[in-house]
């Protein structure tokens, strides 16, 4: 009798330590649970993932995995994404981390971290960190960091020396702290292996360069603040008063020291070439005349007629020449001059017969535009056109 008795006895203190241990253990509850700490948690207690699915009874549940290493992964494709490296946030498909690349951000498809530093945040399709690089962006698709500190936000772009980045597509960095905005093409990249420097184009070739506080336009060695080579436009622009720019031997262009004094107009010049012209041609004739008279004469006419050159210089500043012939039966003949308004200014009579000249001195009429005639016993013999300059 007494030993069934110990054997109940010992059978019940046994259940009852069970159901103290029962009672003891936390009990995770899907409606929240409390009194969590680091030593009563959900998890594993071995080197093994630990899985949360949803729809865990389909094919292909939703899934998303802290991993043996104690990376977070989400899949989109179920068990595709790789991480070796304690610390890191992945989701996407096939994305791969090495034992390096902690505390890294990378989110999309086939990005390759296996060589890979730390702390990089990586989006997109298959771009790749290399070198152990960390501290890094790369947004887009087929990017390649290959040193820490970079960026590159777009596509096919290609970093090497650290602190350098890229914003567009098909470009490369070389140079330390080289940056390049643009396009190249997809044979060939717009590169920017010039250090502390930013790059902009849309071709292969670049079209500006920024470098220590100087701009260059088509030049990759700017040595002013702003040089460019080819041609320079500028349309509309206001209209003002100051110093002319001047334009030295190296194309530096600088402001003159002398102020601006009236210039001419495209009209202006016109009639100055076109008076110039019709001075020569008029001269051209005078010695043909004389070829003609076999050069024995200086006569401009051998006819009875009263005739009046072009005066010599002309356009002049320092003063001029009008020749004329007077027949002898002349009785009466000057020359007047009027200015372009029709006044007359000046009447100069003529009194020598045959070939004659009179003279006009710069002091004797101010610059401008002037019509001389020549009138014989009340008729007018002719007229012709003077300028006179400052």
């Amino acid at each position: 009798m007494k030993t069934p008795l110990l054997s109940m006895k010992n059978g019940l203190t046994a259940a009852m330590l069970l159901l103290t241990g029962i009672a003891s253990a936390q009990q995770w509850q899907v409606t929240g649970n409390g009194g969590i700490t680091p030593a009563n948690y959900a998890g594993t207690v071995d080197p093994r993932p630990f899985f949360l699915r949803t729809n865990g009874a389909s094919s292909n549940p939703g899934q998303a995995i802290l991993n043996e290493a104690g990376s977070f992964i989400v899949d989109a494709v179920n068990n595709s994404n790789v991480a070796k490296v304690k610390g890191s946030i992945v989701n996407g498909i096939s994305n791969v981390l090495g034992s390096q690349a902690g505390s890294s951000l990378v989110s999309g498809w086939e990005n390759d971290l296996s060589n890979g530093g730390g702390a990089n945040i990586i989006g997109g399709q298959a771009n790749v960190v290399m070198n152990n690089a960390g501290k890094s962006v790369a947004l887009g698709w087929k990017n390649i960091i290959r040193n820490s500190n970079q960026f590159a936000l777009g596509v096919g772009i290609d970093l090497k020396d650290v602190y350098s980045g890229g914003f567009g597509i098909d470009l490369a960095a070389t140079g330390n702290r080289s940056f390049v905005i643009g396009s190249g093409t997809g044979s060939a990249k717009l590169t920017n292996n010039i250090p502390l420097s930013i790059m902009f184009g849309l071709s292969p070739t670049a079209t500006m360069l920024i470098k220590d506080k100087s701009v260059g336009i088509l030049t990759l060695n700017p040595t002013a603040t702003f040089h460019t080579v080819g041609t320079v436009r500028f349309e509309s622009l206001p209209t003002g008063s100051g110093n002319a720019l001047v334009v030295d031997a190296s194309g530096n262009i600088m402001v003159s020291t002398t102020p601006l004094s009236k210039m001419a107009t495209s009209d202006e010049t016109i009639q100055a070439l076109e008076d110039r012209i019709k001075n020569l041609e008029n001269t051209v004739e005078e010695l043909k005349q004389l070829l003609l008279n076999n050069g024995t004469s200086t006569s401009l006419t051998s006819s009875d007629v009263a005739q009046l050159s072009q005066n010599v210089p002309n356009p002049t500043r320092n003063g001029t020449s009008i020749s004329y012939y007077l027949p002898d039966n002349a009785k009466t003949a000057s020359i007047e001059v009027y200015n372009i308004s029709g006044q007359l200014v000046k009447s100069l009579p003529l009194r020598e017969k045959g070939n004659g000249s009179i003279k006009l001195s710069g002091s004797d009429l101010p610059s401008g535009t002037y019509v001389y005639k020549m009138t014989t016993d009340g008729k007018v013999t002719g007229s012709k056109k003077m300028v006179i300059r400052d």
